[in-house]
């Protein structure tokens, strides 16, 4: 006989400060989609699934307790990330003591970057969910309503009491088309109590979308491709404008901010999407790289809504872009022809591209990082310099933080600065306290200076200033911008 399964899948409690860090001062929350996902695709498969936001609901691990213990669940989902994944174990830890027979499982990025590390580290879960979680937690609960063994669904490592060792089922194929998916389960989660980082939005209500998973390219500091492959799977330009509308009719959205990992990856999919964006009329935000845009798709962009892009320039030094394979072509290496002062192509290409969006009034958040393997103080004052010479309206300085699943992990290693005896809240890229990797040609205090001079001397730039200045439509923009330099500058 069957039996009805109930399942819960939970973002974990984590601090403002192990999340934000420097920046919580404009923290914000945005809908956990990718649970939202797996919520949307078991009811989709006639399961019933809860969904427990403890960010939004500002939870301490003694109200997830309460939570769980007025309800009964046969599955439970929890989302890991690095920099939290102690939080994530605590909460595995308290569903074991209260349910010791339910199925809990345990996914995320920082799972998938280390499937064995996490299943020794964290043996109250039962299983480890490698990658994307949405058909592998219809299988689970299909075994066990079914009464069969789930150690045979893809996508899985566990602990063999039996081998005394982390076993793996067979790797799980990336879902090929996501317009096969629902949309997330936006009626499962108190959509009215998100709010985005300060920095994230210019109109409210405002809420994210993906619209492509994975990624082509190869930056050292990312491990999006690791965790959800190179190839690009994209919703229909039909599907997500079918997104945007139900998030205006039903919660009044007025902007979006796609998560893409690289909006603008698919160039002739992305004109298709603005030409029907545009007559939505909303505002957005997105991520690109600089050396994808050109002045007409950044008309295109424009016209169609977008009022800030997102862009990591990362350094001003060419040897560390080489580093980071931060370009997946040679030439952009190379000094730029057309240039007499002999510059870089690709130096050139972000400064051409920024002055672009400047003249077109697309508002620019462009991100650095600082102290990168091999890099000395002095590399560090180019970058700096050069952000100053950018002069966008935002500008973003970090520290390395070598993610498992980075190849910059490795760098950082073979450099020797990676921190010995790290914990996972080490992994915060907005809190440098304990660095997981300090520069052996700067220094862990040099570095923190570095980083906290290049934020007071870039806002304090008078062209910065004033282009701020000069997007104020209002008394809630003034609002909104001094949340924003309070947020960036710590103040």
């Amino acid at each position: 006989m069957q039996k009805e399964i109930k399942t819960l899948v939970l973002q974990p409690p984590i601090s403002d400060e192990n999340l934000w860090g420097r920046f919580k001062k404009g923290s914000g929350y945005v809908p956990p989609l990718g649970i939202m996902y797996i919520a949307s695709y078991m009811e989709s498969n006639g399961f019933h699934c809860d969904i427990l936001d403890c960010l939004v609901e500002r939870y301490k691990l003694s109200d997830l307790r309460s939570f769980i213990e007025k309800n009964q669940y046969d599955l439970i989902g929890i989302t890991c990330m690095t920099n939290s994944a102690d939080d994530a174990f605590n909460a595995v830890k308290i569903a074991r003591e209260i349910y010791p027979n339910a199925l809990i499982v345990l996914g995320g990025v920082h799972p998938t970057a280390l499937p064995e590390q996490t299943v020794k580290e964290c043996l109250d879960a039962d299983l480890i969910l490698v990658g994307e979680g949405e058909q592998a937690f219809v299988d689970l609960a299909n075994c066990l309503k079914e009464g069969r063994d789930y150690h045979s669904v893809d996508g899985l490592a566990y602990w063999s009491k039996e081998e005394n060792k982390v076993k793996y089922t067979t790797p799980r194929t990336p879902i090929p088309d996501l317009d096969a998916l629902p949309f997330p389960a936006y009626h499962k989660v108190p959509m009215e109590k998100y709010v985005p980082h300060v920095t994230q939005y210019i109109d409210l209500p405002n809420y994210p979308m993906v619209l492509q998973r994975g990624c082509p390219y190869q930056c050292t500091y990312c491990d999006h491709g690791a965790v959800l492959g190179r190839k690009i799977r994209s919703l229909s330009v039909e599907r997500a404008v079918e997104n945007i509308k139900y998030l205006k009719d039903n919660y009044g959205t007025k902007g979006v901010y796609f998560l893409d990992s690289v909006f603008t990856v698919r160039r002739d999919f992305i004109m298709k999407l603005l030409a029907e964006i545009e007559k939505l009329k909303i505002t957005f935000a997105c991520n690109a790289r600089a050396d994808q845009l050109d002045y007409d798709l950044l008309v295109a962009l424009k016209k169609a809504g977008c009022w800030m892009i997102q862009i990591g320039i990362e350094s001003g030094n060419i040897k560390s872009l080489e580093l980071i394979k931060k370009a997946s072509y040679s030439s952009a290496f190379k000094p730029d022809p057309n240039d007499p002062k002999g510059r870089p192509f690709l130096l050139n290409k972000y400064e051409q591209e920024i002055r672009n969006c400047q003249k077109l009034g697309i508002q620019v958040m462009a991100s650095y990082i600082l102290g990168l393997p091999g890099e000395n103080a002095d590399d560090v004052e180019t970058t700096i310099n050069f952000a100053k010479r950018l002069a966008t309206e935002t500008a973003l300085f970090f520290l390395p933080v070598p993610y498992p699943g980075s190849h910059l992990l490795e760098q950082a290693r073979e450099d020797g600065g990676l921190k010995e005896n790290v914990v996972w809240k080490d992994y915060s890229a907005v809190d440098y306290s304990n660095p997981v990797y300090v520069n052996p040609k700067i220094g862990k205090e040099k570095m923190q200076e570095l980083l906290a001079r290049a934020f007071k001397e870039y806002y304090r730039q008078p062209r910065v200033i004033y282009r701020n200045i000069r997007a104020i439509r209002g008394m809630k923009d003034i609002v909104k911008y001094m949340k924003a330099f309070r947020a960036l500058t710590g103040v």
